[in-house]
């Protein structure tokens, strides 16, 4: 009955407006009368504001109309050649008699770049037009991000997370889902402008926030190119090589990589509070000596054929994860028998991957499209887990076969009276089968079946009122070997609302209502003795989590100030939260599913462009988190900065943050120290030269843990060598030959699943 009512109400909307669409067609040509192919043309309102924008076909002809009659720019650029700028009055649709003409830019090419960061609202979008400073002083597509200062978005380039409205931001490149290698590859004088949804709508509806790099393409030529970084103060290096080959259509890629770290001299102070039925003590421990050590290789080709109605990718990989003999050695004392002892904690862990991904794009005609994705990958995983106190000791070793399959549909059509339909199909399985072999020895089959079908709907009232539903219907199946099978519908609802108050400023409210999905390792039944009184258990869920946000934001950019203020309130029901309890004189952690929690959220962020070579960034966090029926709760206040100054062939730039506090559903709160530091890199033709220093006038900088529950609690502190006085400098250098080629970014997926329960 619902869904009948929501489709009335859609069907309710489409007459509301009726307004013809004026089109302007035209051929782009160079100073000797040659087509132009893949010129980007964009139609802009009389205040300037960007309309809409294509690209020129193989023969240079483009096609563009409007939802209003009036005045408009045409704005037509193009890599090596000067801006032409073209008034069009649209009564009547307009076919242009004389081509556009294009002349050569007399500089050269690394020098032909937007002179100023343009910042333009668009509809659910910012576009945002990277200047010649911002490109020149970044090589990856994180240091490109994390230089243009959007309000509202926190970019950290060195890990490669990308933050907003409190979760991840997903990234793409020309409208195709990237990963970390991608991104962390994208040569940022190969991005003609960056798109920024706030309001993600079409293929981004599964989106908190999306970002989408659009590149500029070519034809011929390719390239090699090389980068290494490497750690000061302790051994950590990420070496990388790609090279490329464009064809006409066609492209090939071949990506390899190795990244390695390992050091020693982490210390760990905890002090632990256990209530038994009969007794209380409390465990002290010292970290007497420890070591980290990690390592991973890829490798992976693609092969891409692009044409102006299609775009087809095929991509074969392979990862190899290592984290060999990692171990911690302490001196543990008991408070009720005085005694002192020597802890001794191993763990062994290591992954192969095999990946084949299939991808299609497909434009069909009257302003429709279709997106297909299949992924298919095999895991070999193995844990090994040991700990040894005096006469206890214990043991596990897990092998694994993890199996996933992915396959992912979009259809989206554009609709003629400011109002579009999206439709979306996912299907995700994987298979688990893990031996788990030791002291708690078990044989854990599971499998997931996870299909989500999402429908989307927009439609725009007039020039600065607009409304976005999404309806979500995704089912969940679980099965473990010789038990039942668990079932769920996971229905949701997605509305957002927004209001252009100018051009550049627009205020949003979005309203969430739904449910979550337990996570695949939480179904098992499997268990793993930590120590001599701990024991950690999984907790198959027989109850759904409920989940609501509601959320206001308002965005402006006034000339060179750009303003974003947010605020938020979260809840749930049955949410998964932590569990202790007592059981034959072991204190074990499991999960329960009856947590209550509310949440709130208020953020204020500012970017100020002072001068073309200095710009500053600002951002001021308020966080409270209370769990309901308990005594958890969490107050606390954050600020980040970002200074960048450019000067010739260098940039410097400086950054910070105050110390912060967080609580998760392990009801562990998390006190992370102030961070700050400096960089400076040089660039010139290929060269890419960066070195920075994180921390350089504090010797000491650790975390702080802190957990309470009626049987079990401690207090920790933890040092790192990583969290310390450290330095790095990173090295780049790329050799184009042939003409210029687009840089492919390495999108190897470097993420090995597992369903395995690990100790802490």
């Amino acid at each position: 009955m619902k869904r009948n009512l929501y489709l009335l109400f859609f069907l309710s909307l489409l007459p509301t407006l009726r307004l013809s669409a004026q089109q302007v067609s035209g051929r782009v040509e160079d100073s000797g009368h040659q087509p132009l192919s893949y010129v980007t043309v964009r139609l802009l309102s009389a205040d300037s504001t960007f309309v809409k924008g294509v690209r020129t076909d193989s023969v240079g002809t483009f096609s563009l109309h409007a939802s209003h009659p009036g005045n408009y720019l045409l704005h037509v650029s193009c890599i090596g050649y000067q801006t032409a700028f073209l008034p069009v009055n649209l009564q009547n649709d307009i076919r242009l008699t004389t081509p556009i003409i294009l002349q050569n830019n007399d500089v050269t090419l690394q020098e032909v770049t937007v002179e100023a960061s343009s910042y333009v609202r668009s509809k659910d979008r910012l576009l945002i037009y990277p200047d010649k400073q911002q490109i020149k002083h970044s090589h990856t597509g994180y240091d490109l991000l994390y230089r243009l200062m959007i309000p509202g978005v926190d970019v950290d380039r060195l890990n490669g997370t990308v933050q907003a409205f409190g979760g991840e931001v997903s990234l793409y490149i020309d409208g195709r889902k990237a990963s970390y290698r991608e991104i962390q590859n994208l040569r940022p004088k190969d991005i003609e402008k960056v798109e920024y949804y706030d309001v993600p709508t079409g293929k981004y509806i599964n989106d908190n926030a999306a970002v989408n790099f659009i590149t500029r393409q070519y034809k011929t030529g390719g390239y090699v190119a090389m980068d290494a970084k490497q750690t000061i103060g302790y051994l950590k290096g990420d070496y990388n090589i790609a090279a490329k080959l464009a064809h006409g259509n066609t492209q090939y890629t071949l990506f390899a990589g190795y990244n390695m770290a390992k050091y020693e001299g982490d210390r760990e102070n905890q002090n632990e509070h256990f209530v038994f039925s009969e007794h209380e003590t409390d465990r002290f421990a010292n970290t007497l000596a420890s070591r980290i050590k990690n390592n991973q290789q890829y490798a992976q080709l693609n092969v891409e054929n692009k044409s102006d109605k299609r775009s087809l990718l095929a991509k074969v990989s392979v990862v190899r994860d290592e984290a060999p003999d990692n171990y911690r050695h302490s001196m543990v004392r008991y408070s009720d028998t005085g005694n002192s002892q020597e802890s001794f904690r191993n763990t062994d862990q290591s992954g192969l991957k095999p990946e084949v991904e299939l991808y299609g794009y497909f434009h069909l005609p009257k302003d429709q499209y279709l997106e297909t994705r299949l992924t298919g990958s095999y895991a070999k995983n193995k844990y090994r887990y040991e700990y040894n106190e005096n006469s206890f000791s214990t043991l596990t070793h897990t092998q694994e076969d993890f199996y996933e399959f992915n396959a992912d549909v979009s259809y989206g059509i554009q609709l003629k009276h400011q109002n579009s339909f999206t439709a979306r199909l996912m299907h995700y399985h994987t298979v688990s089968s893990a031996l788990y072999e030791g002291n708690t020895p078990s044989w854990q089959h599971l499998w997931m079946g996870r299909t989500s079908l999402l429908a989307e709907y927009s439609q725009k009232f007039g020039k600065r009122f607009s409304l976005k539903v999404v309806l979500g219907l995704p089912s969940y199946l679980y099965s473990l070997h010789n038990d039942d099978s668990e079932h769920y519908l996971l229905p949701y609802v997605n509305t957002r609302m927004l209001y252009r108050l100018a051009n550049n400023q627009q205020f949003m409210v979005n309203v969430y209502w739904g449910n979550e999905a337990p996570s695949m390792e939480t179904m098992s039944k499997a268990e793993q003795q930590i120590d001599s009184l701990r024991l950690k258990r999984s907790y198959p869920f027989k109850k759904l989590p409920n989940a609501y946000l509601v959320m206001a934001v308002y965005s402006g950019q006034f000339g060179r100030l750009g303003l974003q203020a947010a605020a938020n309130y979260m809840g749930g029901t049955n949410l998964r939260i932590v569990d202790y309890y007592r059981e034959n004189n072991l204190i074990v952690e499991s999960l329960r599913n009856n947590g209550k929690a509310h949440n709130v959220n208020a953020e204020l962020s500012a970017s100020w462009k002072i001068s073309d070579a200095f710009r500053v960034k600002g951002e001021g966090t308020w966080f409270y988190l209370r769990y309901q029926d308990t005594p958890y709760r969490l107050s606390s206040f954050s600020f980040k900065m970002q200074a960048d100054y450019y000067w010739k062939d260098f940039s410097f730039g400086i950054y910070g943050r105050t110390c912060s506090k967080v609580m998760d559903s392990d009801l562990i709160c998390v006190t992370t120290p102030a961070k700050y530091g400096i960089s400076a890199s040089w660039s010139y033709n290929g060269w890419y030269i960066e070195a920075g220093a994180e921390n350089p006038f504090t010797k000491h900088s650790d975390y702080e843990y802190s957990l309470n529950t009626d049987v079990y609690g401690y207090r920790k502190t933890l040092s790192s060598r990583t969290n310390q006085q450290t330095g790095y400098i990173k090295v780049a250098y790329t050799f184009d030959f042939g003409r210029k080629t687009s840089r492919d970014s390495r999108d190897v997926n470097t993420n090995i699943n597992s369903a395995i329960l690990k100790a802490n």
